[in-house]
């Protein structure tokens, strides 16, 4: 059987330990032959370092799920994430032209502004409010232009077993804290990072079976919308066997929180497009939440 060599850059990352987790230990393609990089092992930014990586594994296909994705510090360190968010894409585009390597880059809901009170599409105008979301817009434009056998999907709030997310950082503070303050009046569709690597391969393996009319910009999230605080519940509600712990969990209005870089009040996908090209079914997080709690406990991972 010959097997078709796909790239994944940000190996190190919440989505990166999730693809490997998911491709070692549960049903994924036979034909993938993976190569693992994170950012440490090819540093994307440097335009040589990326051509040798590319050039010495070779791949058929590229998925990018590297960034900086802590809104704080992109807002504080604009630079940096100017350099990993689109100046790392800008590199990886200008590789898979140069070579016909058909590219999937992960991008995020926080490209739009949050003014609409309708899920927004694909095609709805981009408009970030904070650095985070302006350095993945032009990540985003820098392999439209770049490189047109693309697939950008853009995502929400993705939660797991695996790394830093908002799942472990809100079983970290149940363990920890007596009371807890969460939003109200920002919405969202919550993501698990396993379905989400799970639509990955269904799109991966599509494009290297050759579908041509698979490639431009989706979205993809969990459902129902939901608040932070409502999400918070619902983790302690998942949690709560695993742990003796009852923290009182207070709704607040984001005002609560003037110093925090600020974020789409309402930034809720519509992801009827991904599933009428791929066929992918928006997942539900409460069950996401349940699976990725079960693995944290099963893998013995200690929330710390």
């Amino acid at each position: 059987m010959t097997k078709q060599r796909v790239m994944l850059l940000g190996a190190a990352g919440q989505i990166g330990q999730t693809f490997r987790y998911a491709f070692e230990t549960l049903p994924s393609p036979a034909t993938w032959e993976m190569g693992w990089f994170t950012r440490q092992e090819v540093d994307m930014t440097d335009p040589s370092a990326l051509r040798d990586a590319v050039q010495t594994f070779q791949p058929e296909l590229i998925i990018n799920a590297a960034a900086l994705s802590r809104v704080e510090e992109a807002e504080k360190n604009e630079l940096a994430a100017t350099r990993i968010n689109f100046h790392a894409v800008a590199n990886i585009a200008a590789q898979a032209s140069a070579q016909d390597i058909p590219v999937i880059h992960l991008s995020t809901d926080f490209v739009f502004d949050g003014r609409q009170e309708t899920p927004y599409k694909p095609e709805d105008l981009m408009n970030p409010i904070n650095q985070y979301g302006a350095s993945k817009m032009m990540g985003e434009e820098a392999l439209r232009h770049g490189m047109p056998w693309h697939v950008i999907l853009r995502v929400s709030a993705v939660f797991g077993a695996f790394s830093n997310n908002i799942l472990t950082s809100t079983i970290k503070m149940i363990e920890e804290q007596d009371e807890l303050r969460f939003v109200t009046d920002r919405i969202s569709g919550p993501t698990p990072a396993i379905d989400l690597v799970h639509a990955l391969m269904t799109i991966g393996e599509k494009i290297l079976g050759g579908k041509v009319d698979g490639f431009g910009t989706f979205h993809y999230c969990g459902a129902p919308a939901c608040s932070r605080h409502e999400l918070t519940e619902a983790i302690m509600q998942a949690y709560a066997p695993f742990t003796t712990r009852r923290p009182s969990i207070l709704p607040v209005l984001s005002t609560a929180f003037p110093d925090h870089a600020p974020r789409p009040a309402y930034s809720v996908l519509e992801c009827n497009k991904i599933k009428a090209i791929y066929g992918i079914q928006q997942p539900s997080w409460k069950e996401g939440l349940k699976q990725a709690i079960q693995t944290i406990n099963k893998s013995g991972n200690k929330i710390s």
